[in-house]
């Protein structure tokens, strides 16, 4: 008798631990769903896929809780059981009262013996379509569970270069490992339009894109205004190779580049810095490794949400890389200088020389130069340069002055001024252009006169005051000439009738110096 109790008794054992067993079995192809709408109307749907690994499950319990107003709703037939080898889908539908604005969430609770499944939900309601109706940079982030300092709460900001928040500072990428690249839309707010978006390498004549999908039109549902936007055409995943590549949509009338230079130079009426990536981590404060979140601007006023990318298995490849030092700060390597009464590399008064802080200084006691001894073809050139306080006569008391004169022919013979392309360096007045030797450019459509000397007043101004030090970055691209000060584009002209050379400093009367000289050829 004994020994049947035992029998009976194990036999319990065991099947109540098959029981257990076969009800942890269930599991879902998803453990949050987010979705978004305007406020008064339903989302797009989202499906969730129930599965069994063995055997048959029993959902004693499916049902969505919240501690505040639920706006989410089961659209499907709850299912009874999972059987293995079988899918049971769940529809869900977030649905924001007409005086809700902002986000949501619930959980749905999907019970079986001795088994929960919660599923986180969230939802995103906004005022209306487009414009000032639309979800901030940051309130989309929140929603799609990432812990990320945008830099800004609010809609609009603004579209200056400086970083903002976690943003990373100007980059390419590359693939971090095997596999493929991902490029996952996650969210878009912005016009309504079908939107080209992919990956662009580089070549001598500028980016090049590889489209890779197209996001849709509005339909049933306002997909321009939407988290998850859908791709109507083509795929979200590249194998690049070993390329470096950047990011890349194309808005009617213009594409976005994920580097300033490209939209500076073939697009100069729009934001320059179009997009903004930042690092992702979870909201647990997980960095994901070699993932990133691209927000693009397609408009002008900051708010950084009309496409949004999810990008994996990438690494940054940062900018200041790709650039070369074109003074080593010990010596004038690479230069050699002129001075009108002195010839070349004759320089007894030390007109340039090296601190020993590693700084250029540039005494400017007569005319005169140091000239770079090799020619560039298409190249951005930048420096920082600040004014000392000595000026000399005849111009000491004129404005302090000097210049960068670029794409000077190799064959140029040396005197003042050699035929260039020059980017005034004049208190007030920093970033003019100057064309030097007969030269010309095209400005708003408009052609200088090939003068020994002629001038282009800059559009803006972006100065420092005096002592401070000022950032200067020349691009010069296939006859497309830009002039920014301190990160603002001051000037722009095509169609230059001189393309790449030798590039000169000058001396002019007025001390200044100058550091961070360096070169990113393109």
């Amino acid at each position: 008798m004994r020994k049947t109790c035992k029998i009976v008794l194990t036999l319990l054992i065991v099947l109540s631990t098959c029981d257990i067993l076969l009800s942890q079995n269930l599991a879902t192809d998803k453990y949050e769903v987010v979705l978004s709408a305007i406020k008064g109307s339903a989302s797009r749907p989202d499906t969730l896929l129930l599965t069994s690994e063995k055997g048959k499950v029993g959902i004693s319990s499916l049902q969505i809780k919240s501690d505040k107003d639920n706006f989410f709703r089961i659209l499907s037939n709850k299912p009874q059981q999972v059987t293995a080898g079988k899918t049971e889908a769940v529809v869900i539908v977030f649905e924001p009262s007409e005086h809700f604005i902002g986000r949501a969430g619930a959980v749905l609770e999907i019970e079986s013996r001795n088994q929960k499944l919660p599923i986180r939900l969230t939802g995103l309601s906004t005022k209306g379509l487009e414009g000032e109706n639309e979800a901030p940079l940051a309130d989309i982030v929140d929603a799609l569970g990432y812990k990320i300092d945008v830099g800004w709460t609010t809609l609009a900001n603004q579209l200056r270069p400086e970083l903002q928040g976690e943003e990373l500072a100007p980059t390419l990428f590359k693939k971090a490992g095997a596999g493929s690249v991902e490029m996952i839309p996650v969210a878009r707010y912005s016009p309504d339009f079908p939107l080209n978006f992919g990956y662009y390498t580089q070549a001598k004549t500028g980016p090049v894109q590889h489209q890779l999908g197209i996001l849709s039109k509005a339909n049933d549902f306002p997909e321009h205004q939407i988290l998850f936007p859908t791709v109507a055409v083509g795929r979200t995943s590249f194998d690049p190779g070993v390329d470096k590549f950047g990011f890349y949509a194309i808005s009617p009338g213009h594409s976005l580049y994920s580097e300033d230079i490209w939209n500076i130079l073939f697009h100069p009426e729009n934001a320059a810095h179009a997009m903004r990536i930042y690092p992702v981590r979870t909201k647990q404060d997980v960095l994901l490794n070699n993932t990133y979140l691209v927000c693009m601007e397609e408009a002008a006023n900051g708010d950084y949400n009309d496409y949004v990318f999810l990008v994996k298995n990438v690494e940054p490849v940062f900018n200041e890389k790709e650039y070369t030092s074109l003074f080593n700060g010990e010596d004038l390597t690479g230069w050699y200088s002129w001075l009108e009464t002195k010839g070349k590399n004759n320089d007894p008064e030390n007109i340039f020389t090296v601190k020993s802080d590693g700084i250029l200084r540039d005494l400017g006691k007569e005319l005169g130069y140091i000239m770079t001894e090799r020619s560039f073809g298409n190249y951005v050139f930048e420096l920082e340069f600040k004014w000392g306080e000595k000026k000399w006569p005849p111009r000491d008391t004129m404005k302090r002055d000097s210049g960068i004169c670029y794409n000077i022919p190799e064959d140029e013979k040396d005197g003042i001024w050699p035929k260039s392309v020059e980017c005034q360096i004049q208190e007030g007045d920093v970033g003019d252009f100057w064309l030097l030797g007969y030269s010309t450019i095209q400005v708003d459509g408009k052609q200088n006169p090939p003068y020994e000397h002629s001038q282009i007043v800059k559009k803006k101004d972006a100065e420092k005051p005096n002592g401070e030090w000022n950032k200067v970055e020349v691009i010069s691209f296939n006859g497309k000439c830009v002039h920014i000060v301190n990160g603002v584009v001051v000037n722009y002209g095509e169609n230059s009738s001189l393309i790449g050379g030798k590039i000169l400093l000058q001396s002019e009367y007025a001390e200044l110096y100058y550091r961070n000289i360096k070169i990113r050829e393109l």
